[in-house]
């Protein structure tokens, strides 16, 4: 085999080879690039997993919310109607007994103040307000229940809330009310500023307080008191929303929330 045949068999031989290679490194790439689909296939399929989990876990609370008020409504609050009825007769035939007259007129302002408790725990599972007249007036009424004379609530929002589902206005109403009740309860606040605004792609509900903070790891940290924080972010995570914790102890704290308005599908042109 003289010199030029050995040369133009090198030269096959290595393009051969060099084809190879290339094949087998494009073949890895391929193979990874299909890999890596996957696994964002799989995650994206966890994701959605979990989301409709956490909603469906959140749509059981408010439905064995609105079952509790019910019964107490209906049957408890009824039961506690027909007793009193039952001690005004009873009080009616001891007129000339001051003592057991004495003794069912406490027992029966014992039984008024069921009753009001009753009525009150019955509304904080599900406020009514909530159901026919809207988020902002359910705040109202948080804020009007909440406020005294030691307490000022102030409520700021604009009148563009319409493109709020019920279930979204029932999130934002939870989360508001677990600041709200954190910020007297844990922060010792005595003014909370409620801010609600719908923007063009969100809405943002923000809750400023005076309260002396809290750290938020420390909180966070700790099962029994972040457990409100974390269902808050539980919440916001079914519907890709946001919150951000401006909080430091000794100082008054700022939550944000962010919450994407769903994307109304754009009506079909007239030909």
């Amino acid at each position: 085999m003289d010199a030029n045949t050995f040369r133009l068999y090198l030269a096959l031989g290595t393009a051969l080879l060099l084809m190879m290679a290339i094949f087998i490194v494009v073949f890895v790439a391929y193979y990874q690039q299909k890999q890596v689909k996957q696994q964002l296939a799989l995650k994206e399929l966890q994701e959605k997993y979990r989301r409709e989990l956490m909603a469906a876990t959140f749509q059981g609370q408010e439905q064995e919310r609105r079952r509790l008020a019910r019964d107490l409504h209906d049957e408890i609050g009824t039961m506690l109607s027909v007793t009193k009825m039952s001690l005004n007769q009873l009080d009616r035939k001891l007129t000339d007994n001051v003592p057991a007259s004495l003794l069912l007129q406490r027992t029966r302002s014992l039984l008024d103040e069921t009753m009001s408790n009753v009525r009150r725990i019955s509304r904080d599972l599900v406020p009514t307000t909530l159901d026919r007249f809207g988020l902002v007036a359910a705040l109202e009424e948080l804020i009007e229940k909440t406020t005294d004379g030691d307490i000022h609530i102030q409520l700021e929002c604009n009148a563009t809330l319409d493109n709020l589902t019920s279930p979204m206005e029932v999130m934002l109403y939870r989360i508001a009310q677990e600041l709200v009740n954190n910020g007297i309860k844990h922060a010792r606040a005595t003014q909370i500023t409620i801010q609600l605004f719908c923007q063009e792609n969100e809405v943002r509900l923000s809750v400023v307080d005076n309260g002396h903070g809290f750290d938020f790891d420390d909180v966070m940290k700790d099962r029994d008191r972040g457990l409100g924080l974390r269902n808050i972010e539980s919440r916001l995570s079914v519907v890709d929303g946001h919150v951000t914790f401006d909080v430091a102890p000794g100082r008054g704290s700022k939550i944000y929330v962010q919450v994407p308005l769903p994307q109304s599908e754009p009506e079909p042109e007239l030909v």
